[in-house]
């Protein structure tokens, strides 16, 4: 993924716009579908968290959403502070959204939170990996989890479906499958 330019954003719609569109020039018109379902599903949700945050672009995109909790979580959140850090302050605050960011290991103990209603992963894209994150953050989901690059990397895909037939109640409601795919996940009632 590129790491897109924003030191002309001034707020977080700005940001968001920018970083979408610098992301889909990079990678292609569908890059970010991902999004557009996180703003579908989100409608009756109100507390978020995400594994990988990098920029921040989907993080913005929730900050947009209309949740009320927003939890980021990534090893690495130096691009992070960069550009969003103090637009995302400055929104949650006048939204009164509380705003978590933690600079840990999506796998370790000090990543976990509290239940939300919706998780995003989109960290190392390696089955593995996300089997860690699933065992350790699945719990916590209480409506959906949404995954990026689930078509370009299948065993993403094949993780998560693997994940639902051992978790019963949950199961895939959409699958996005063009550039890289996204994967929805659903908890039944």
């Amino acid at each position: 993924m590129i790491n897109a330019e924003l030191g002309h954003c001034k707020d977080v719609d700005q940001f968001y716009k920018s970083i979408r569109e610098q992301q889909e020039e990079a990678h292609g018109a569908d890059y970010c579908e991902q999004h557009d379902a996180l703003m579908k599903y989100a409608k009756d949700c109100k507390t978020y968290a995400e594994l990988g945050t990098h920029q921040g672009g989907t993080l913005a995109c929730a900050l947009l959403a209309g949740f009320k909790y927003i939890e980021g979580v990534d090893i690495d959140m130096h691009r992070y502070r960069k550009f969003l850090q103090p637009l995302a302050e400055k929104h949650a605050k006048s939204k009164k959204i509380v705003l978590k960011i933690r600079e840990v290991d999506s796998t370790s103990m000090d990543s976990i939170g509290p239940q939300v209603d919706m998780l995003l992963i989109d960290s190392y894209h390696r089955a593995y990996h996300m089997q860690k994150e699933l065992q350790m953050h699945g719990g916590r989901a209480k409506k959906y989890i949404i995954a990026h690059d689930t078509w370009s990397v299948s065993e993403l895909h094949d993780c998560l479906e693997e994940w639902c037939f051992n978790n019963p109640g949950w199961s895939v409601l959409e699958r996005g499958k063009t550039n890289v795919g996204y994967t929805v996940l659903k908890k039944d009632g």
